[in-house]
């Protein structure tokens, strides 16, 4: 299966023509979600975890075959990515880099719980993403034990801190989720879902929209995500010039790609809690990096949410740059921000792959 993937995915423009490509990927898709579902076995081999939850039998095959192809030269499995964001904001490249399809990743939600789960979930794990840039982990979500998020059914998605940077879809980028539910005691908890899955798509003309489902015995994991066609990666910051956040309003930070619609990549959202500012005015945002079509638009807002009904909303508009810096301005009367954008362009070369 997994050479039938890479098969699909790897396929050369110049050898097939786009509707021969999009065939082979979707046949390759398909037949991985009909194995997920136990519609179809494998030939290579039958074990019965398989027939149990496929997305755990493929987990466990994935780590033995990351390890035969990358260990040694991108370091360990549990490795996260040493490739930083703003990586050719203020230097020249000393690799290949230009505008490149990415993955966004919008939310992720536990869309359904069966196996005598039940609501509310005391949810700690990984979800990463490992692109061909150091196949390495690229965090999304990252909870040990002793800080579970609880998850309600009104409140179902996770709160997201990733990625740490953009994430590059020239080969198909594995999904990667070890999360898992607290029990009383360590030996009463349970896998909500574990998994290792390739994205594969054909890649479109346009940015666009998708969502993708991974149902295992106790769950469906519901990803919304976007590919982002001739891309730049924008890191955002914001601080605080002049007032301050008042305790008790919620603030809600986010930025969205004009060209997709509604989506956003929720930068923060204090909830109950104060708003996390440094000493300097920086505010601790969760999430910083977003991509952005070269030709489109970032727009960055923020929202004071009191009594579940928003209070104010103010927004601020970025053309992309391949390089350097833009900076704006977000008031709200109470609180005046600075906000600051650093544009890089992108490489599928790691930091000791320059030509």
């Amino acid at each position: 299966m997994e050479d039938e993937v890479q098969r699909a995915a790897v396929s050369s423009w110049n050898e097939l023509d786009y509707e021969a490509e999009a065939r082979l990927v979707a046949e390759a898709r398909a037949s991985w979600d009909r194995k997920a579902r136990g519609e179809e076995e494998d030939e290579e081999e039958h074990d019965p975890e398989m027939t149990l939850d496929y997305y755990a039998y493929q987990a466990k095959k994935f780590r033995n075959t990351w390890n035969i192809l990358y260990f040694g030269h991108f370091g360990r499995f549990e490795d996260t990515t040493r490739i930083p964001p703003m990586r050719f904001t203020e230097k020249p490249p000393d690799s290949p880099a230009y505008p490149r399809t990415t993955l966004q990743v919008f939310s992720i939600k536990v869309a359904g719980i069966e196996g005598g789960l039940q609501w509310p979930l005391h949810v700690f794990g990984k979800v990463a993403l490992r692109d061909a840039v150091d196949h390495n982990r690229n965090m999304v979500f990252d909870r040990t034990r002793d800080n579970c998020q609880i998850l309600t059914k009104e409140v179902p998605n996770l709160k997201l801190t990733g990625p740490s940077r953009a994430v590059l879809l020239v080969d198909p980028v594995t999904i990667e989720a070890d999360l898992k539910v607290k029990g009383r005691t360590e030996s009463e908890d349970k896998h909500l879902s574990f998994l290792a899955v390739p994205f594969l798509v054909m890649i479109p003309l346009e940015s666009c929209l998708r969502t993708r489902d991974f149902t295992s015995k106790l769950s469906t994991l519901r990803f919304a995500l976007a590919i982002v066609v001739l891309s730049v990666e924008a890191t955002i910051s914001v601080r605080v010039r002049g007032g301050s956040w008042p305790d008790g309003l919620r603030a809600q930070f986010a930025a969205h790609t004009v060209s997709i619609g509604r989506e956003e990549v929720v930068l923060l959202d204090s909830g109950d809690d104060k708003l996390p500012v440094s000493d300097d005015g920086t505010i601790k945002l969760g999430r910083r990096v977003a991509s952005v079509e070269v030709s489109g638009e970032l727009n960055v807002s923020v929202k004071a949410w009191q009594g579940g009904e928003v209070f104010t909303h103010r927004e601020r508009g970025f053309k992309p740059k391949e390089a350097g810096w833009s900076y704006g301005t977000l008031d709200v009367g109470f609180c005046q921000m600075d906000v600051s954008v650093a544009w890089s362009l992108l490489s599928s070369y790691g930091e000791n792959e320059a030509l």
